[in-house]
């Protein structure tokens, strides 16, 4: 038998509803924020635990990004939660949404999606990074990542991919393609294009 509950977080004005085993929450304005579905749900201290869960998040009212992992464990509110993987590491987190799928170690809703050891791939390219934080509606921020499109592979510690102007800005760049590797002070890049910039940029390697 279904049991549903109705919390309100006067600070935020968000509200969660949990109908085993489905966990809803809707913003401030009322729009659906992310749902949780999952095979199992129990409540465990001071939040909740599921098993074989399907995250659903959503931007202004429509939905955005899909997340499936073997576990998830949540805040009472919703307002924080983390993907994880089996114990053996077998399942990995996978997802997809605007134009990508990808898997990553890790993820967490903590005031905004952020998913560890990503890789991803869609609209023409292939990266990987060490975090990626995205807001979303926003750009995806990443760490220590590597980006390959139209022949060019570019690495850098920090940068941003505005995924609406399909425009990707980093700081202290490798750009390695079509017979010479450039290192340079900054890099602005337009992956549909097949189009690169690079600030201060030096000869690294030549044929």
């Amino acid at each position: 038998m279904a049991i549903a509950i109705l919390f309100s977080v006067p600070a935020s004005a968000q509200s969660v509803q949990a109908e085993a085993p489905w966990l809803t929450v809707y913003d401030e304005a009322g729009r659906l924020k992310w749902e949780l579905r999952m095979e199992a749900l129990a409540r465990v201290g001071d939040g909740w635990e599921g098993q074989r869960v399907q995250v659903q998040l959503y931007h202004d009212g429509a939905p955005t990004v899909v997340l499936r992992a073997p576990r998830i464990r949540a805040d009472r509110y919703g307002r924080e939660w983390a993907l994880s993987t089996d114990d053996l590491a077998t399942e990995p987190i996978v997802g997809e949404g605007e134009g990508f799928s990808f898997t990553c170690r890790e993820a967490r809703w903590q005031g905004g999606l952020v998913l560890g050891g990503l890789t991803a791939e869609g609209r023409g390219v292939a990266l990987s990074a060490t975090e990626a934080r995205w807001q979303l509606g926003e750009a995806v921020h990443l760490v220590d990542a590597e980006v390959t499109f139209a022949g060019w592979q570019l690495a850098f510690e920090t940068g941003r991919y505005e995924l609406g102007g399909d425009q990707l800005v980093a700081d202290d760049v490798t750009a390695t393609g079509h017979g010479v590797t450039l290192g340079g002070t900054a890099l602005m890049a337009w992956p549909h294009e097949g189009r690169i910039e690079v600030r201060e940029a030096h000869l690294v390697r030549a044929p």
